[in-house]
C-alpha cells in the first residue's frame, strides 16, 4: 500500500512539475498559483504591465480578490462598497423575479437611485475565493489497494468531504469544498466567502442587455449590451448575512479600476472568471458517447421542452414574464449543444483521438516500464463506456420523467428522502440530509402553487414517447405494462390521456400533502395508494440499478482516467492545465479578428452604428427610441472610440473562455476594466474539447458601451459616480 501511495504521488509530482507547458497559443485556463509556469517574457511582450503578485497575491490583496462568482457567472467589484458589474444574462432571474406585467423591469430596466431602491436579489450569492491549497497526497492516503472501485471512490468522497466540513464555519460564512484537478490526478481544497444578501442596483432594458436574443447568440458580429450592476452586503458586523435592511455594503480586499482608453487590434487582454466545465483531455469513447449519442438526445429534448414552454408564454404577460428565464436558459443550452456537435464533428476529433490512441498504445506495448503504468487505461476507460452504453438511453430518458415538472420531481424526492433514510449515514445522499430537506420543505408552498399542469403534462407525454422509442433492451417496464399491446397514433393518445388522468386525479393536492411525504417511510408511502405516486415509486426503483451501475462507471473512470491523461501528456511531450471546474483561473491573449470561412473575415470590434443597422420594428432587434436620439444627436460623452469616431458596443479575443465565464472582467495589461466577458463565438463552441485558436474567440461588452448605456440612457449618475474611472489624454498609450 506504501508503495502505491508514493508511486502515486510521484506521478502527480511529475505532472504538476509539467504545467509550464509548450503551449504558445493563449490556450489554458490556469490556476493563479501556476501563473508564474507561464512564458513571462512573452506575456511582457504581448502588453503584460504588472507584476505577477498584482494579478495574484495568497498573501495580499490582488485583481483576483476583485473576482466573484455571482449567480451562475463571474463579477467583478468595481467599488469600495461592494457594487458588482456582471452581465444582464446573469442577473436575468433577479430582474425577472423583481419584474410583474405591471412592472416589467426585463422590458423597461431598473434603476435605483439610492441604496434603500435597490432591490433583494432572491436566490443569489456572492462568493470570494479566500484560500485553496493541494491536498492530493491527504485525499488518497485513504485508498487502499485491495479496494473495489465503489470502496475507492466512497473513501475519496468521504475524505473530501472531511476535509471541506473542517474548513467550513457557518458562523464566518465560510463554505469549504475539495475540487477534483485532470480528472482525479490531483485535489484541491478550496475556501470561500460566502454573502447572501445581494441585490440589483441597475439593468439595462432587455432591448439594450439582449438584444438580438436567440438569433444573435453565440454571433460574431454582436450588438449586446450585456451588463447588470448588484450590490453585495454584509450584517453591520461585517459579517455574511441573510438580507435585512440594516445590512451595510461589503467592503472588498480589491475592486477594479476602468479604462476608457480602449484597445487597438493585437493588444494584450486577460480575464479573471470562473469557467464552468471543458473536457480537454478526454479519450475517444468519451467523445464518441457525446457526439453520437448524448448530444443528439439533448438537443431533441430541449426543442420539444422549448416548443412547450413557447406555447405556455403565448397564453397571457403573465406567464410571458414567468418563462422568460427559462426559455432564455434552454435555448442558450440548445446552441450551446447544437454548436459544439457541430465543433466536433468539424475538427474531426473523434477520428484524431482515435489515431492517437492508437499509435500511443503501439508505443506503450513496446516499453515495458510505460505498459506497467499505462497499458491498461485505455482498455479499462473501452469496457466502462461499453457497458455505460448499454443502459445509458434507459437512464436518461428514465431520468427525464422523473423529473418532468415540478409534480414528479418532488415526488420523486420523497421516494428518494425515504429509501435514503434507511441507508447508513455514510452512504446518504448529500442533498438529502435533515438540513437539506428543510430547506426544500420551505419552498415547496411556492413552487406547489406555481405548477402548470397542462405544461407539466406535455413534459411527461414527451418522455414517455422517448421511452416508446428505446431499443428492445433498454425498455423501462414500469412505462410499457402501462401501455402494453398499443402502438402509434393509439399509444400516443393513451400515453396523453394517462399523463392528464394522474396529474388531476392524485391524491396529492396541496403543499401540505407534499410536504408531509418526506416524513414518511417507503411503506407508508406505498399505503397511500395514489395511483401517480406509486407509479414514481415503481420507476425510482427501476433507475436505482441503473444509478448504481452509473456510479461504478464514473468510479472506474476517476481511476482509469488519470493514468490515460497522463500517459497521453508525457508521450505528447505536452504541459497539462486542469479541465474548467468552476474554480478561479487566469486566461489571457489578444484583441483579434477572424475569418469563420473562405473569403469572409470579421473585424474584432462592433460599434453603436450597427446596432441601429440591425433595428426592426420586433423583438429581438427592436432599439430604444433614447438610443437612437443619441447616435443621431452624436451625444457620445467620453465614451467614443477616438478611432471609429463611434460608441464600441463589443470586442472579441482569443482568450479562452467557456460558460461561468459570463461576467468575468476582460482587462489590458495594467490590469484595467476594458469590458464584461458573455460570450463565445458559435465557431468555437467546440473548443470545450479542443482549443482552435484560429477560430476560438471570446466576445466581451465594451465598458465604454456598459458606462454610456448607464449615464445616457440609464440616467444612473449615482452608479457613475461610484466607478473609479481612467482616461489618459488623446495620443497617449
Amino acid at each position: 500500500m506504501m508503495r502505491q501511495r508514493i508511486c502515486c504521488i510521484f506521478l502527480i509530482g511529475l505532472v504538476l512539475f509539467s504545467w509550464p507547458c509548450r503551449l504558445l497559443a493563449a490556450e489554458g485556463m490556469w490556476l493563479p498559483d501556476t501563473l508564474n509556469t507561464l512564458p513571462l517574457d512573452r506575456l511582457k511582450k504581448l502588453g503584460l504591465k504588472l507584476k505577477l503578485e498584482e494579478i495574484y497575491n495568497p498573501n495580499g490583496a490582488s485583481l483576483a480578490d476583485a473576482v466573484v462568482m455571482v449567480g451562475g457567472g463571474t463579477g467583478q467589484f468595481v467599488s469600495p462598497d461592494g457594487l458588482i458589474l456582471t452581465n444582464h444574462h446573469v442577473a436575468y432571474d433577479a430582474i425577472a423575479a423583481a419584474s410583474t406585467p405591471e412592472r416589467n423591469y426585463l422590458e423597461a430596466g431598473f434603476l435605483a437611485r439610492t441604496r434603500d431602491e435597490e432591490i433583494s436579489a432572491k436566490g443569489y450569492t456572492v462568493s470570494i475565493t479566500r484560500s485553496f491549497k493541494d491536498v492530493t497526497a491527504d485525499v488518497l492516503s485513504v485508498v487502499k489497494q485491495s479496494m473495489s472501485l465503489e470502496e475507492r471512490q466512497k473513501a475519496i468522497n468521504a475524505r473530501s468531504r472531511e476535509l471541506a466540513a473542517a474548513a467550513s464555519n457557518d458562523k464566518e460564512g465560510i463554505s469549504a469544498q475539495v475540487v477534483e484537478m485532470l480528472n482525479g490526478l490531483s485535489y484541491y481544497l478550496y475556501t470561500y466567502l460566502v454573502l447572501k444578501d445581494v441585490r440589483l442596483v441597475y439593468a439595462p432594458p432587455e432591448s439594450i442587455g439582449n438584444f438580438g436574443g436567440d438569433p444573435d447568440n453565440f454571433q460574431w458580429p454582436r450588438h449586446t449590451g450585456d451588463f447588470s450592476f448588484m450590490r453585495a452586503y454584509v450584517g453591520p458586523d461585517g459579517k455574511p448575512a441573510e438580507y435585512d435592511k440594516n445590512n451595510v455594503p461589503y467592503k472588498p480586499k480589491k475592486y477594479l479600476p476602468i479604462s476608457l482608453d480602449g484597445y487597438k487590434e493585437g493588444d494584450f487582454v486577460m480575464v479573471l472568471g470562473y469557467p464552468g466545465a471543458t473536457y480537454r483531455y478526454r479519450e475517444s469513447f468519451s467523445i464518441e458517447y457525446r457526439q453520437n449519442h448524448l448530444y443528439p438526445w439533448q438537443i431533441q429534448t430541449l426543442q420539444r421542452q422549448i416548443a412547450l414552454l413557447e406555447q405556455a408564454s403565448r397564453r397571457d404577460p403573465a406567464s410571458a414574464l414567468r418563462y422568460s428565464s427559462e426559455l432564455q436558459s434552454l435555448n442558450n443550452a440548445l446552441k450551446n449543444f447544437q454548436g459544439s456537435l457541430q465543433g466536433l464533428k468539424r475538427s474531426k476529433l473523434l477520428e484524431r483521438r482515435r489515431a492517437e490512441e492508437a499509435a500511443f498504445m503501439q508505443y506503450v506495448e513496446q516499453t515495458p516500464n510505460w505498459k506497467a503504468q499505462y497499458g491498461d487505461a485505455l482498455p479499462q476507460l473501452a469496457s466502462l463506456y461499453r457497458d455505460l452504453m448499454s443502459y445509458q438511453a434507459k437512464q436518461n430518458v428514465l431520468s427525464g420523467l422523473l423529473n418532468a415538472g415540478s409534480t414528479m420531481s418532488l415526488l420523486a424526492a420523497a421516494w428518494d428522502r425515504a429509501r435514503d433514510r434507511d441507508k447508513p449515514p455514510e452512504d446518504r445522499t448529500s442533498d438529502l440530509t435533515d438540513e437539506a430537506i428543510e430547506q426544500l420543505k420551505k419552498t415547496i408552498p411556492e413552487t406547489w402553487r406555481d405548477r402548470n399542469i397542462e405544461l407539466e403534462r406535455g413534459y411527461i407525454e414527451l418522455f414517455l414517447q422517448q421511452a416508446d422509442a428505446l431499443p428492445a433492451e433498454q425498455k423501462i417496464a414500469s412505462v410499457e405494462s402501462l401501455f402494453a399491446g398499443k402502438s402509434g397514433a393509439d399509444r400516443r393518445q393513451a400515453e396523453a390521456a394517462w399523463a392528464r388522468q394522474m396529474l388531476e386525479s392524485s391524491r396529492i393536492q396541496s403543499a401540505d400533502d407534499v410536504i408531509k411525504l418526506f416524513e414518511m417511510t417507503p411503506a407508508q408511502l406505498q399505503a397511500i395508494e395514489d395511483p401517480l405516486l406509486n407509479f414514481v415509486g415503481q420507476a425510482k426503483a427501476e433507475l436505482a440499478p441503473l444509478d448504481e451501475r452509473y456510479q461504478r462507471f464514473v468510479a472506474g473512470v476517476t481511476k482509469a482516467r488519470p493514468a490515460y491523461i497522463q500517459g497521453m501528456s508525457r508521450w505528447k511531450k505536452t504541459g497539462l492545465y486542469p479541465d474548467a471546474n468552476r474554480t478561479l483561473r487566469f486566461t489571457y491573449g489578444v484583441v483579434k479578428g477572424y475569418s469563420p470561412r473562405d473569403a469572409v473575415f470579421y473585424d474584432y470590434m462592433t460599434t453603436l452604428r450597427g446596432v441601429l443597422e440591425k433595428e426592426s420594428d420586433e423583438h429581438p432587434f427592436k432599439v430604444p427610441q433614447r438610443l437612437k436620439e443619441l447616435f443621431a444627436q452624436r451625444d457620445f460623452g467620453p465614451y467614443a472610440d477616438r478611432r471609429r469616431n463611434d460608441v464600441p458596443v463589443a470586442f472579441i479575443s482569443d482568450t479562452d473562455i467557456t460558460g461561468g465565464n459570463s461576467g468575468s472582467p476582460i482587462m489590458n495589461g495594467k490590469g484595467e476594466l476594458i469590458g464584461v466577458v458573455f460570450d463565445g463565438n458559435y465557431e468555437g463552441l467546440g473548443s470545450d474539447y479542443v482549443y482552435n485558436p484560429a477560430l476560438s474567440r471570446c466576445i466581451a461588452v465594451d465598458i465604454r458601451y456598459v458606462l454610456f448605456v448607464t449615464e445616457k440612457l440609464g440616467g444612473a449618475h449615482n452608479v457613475i459616480q461610484e466607478l473609479q474611472t481612467r482616461h489618459r489624454a488623446v495620443g497617449s498609450k
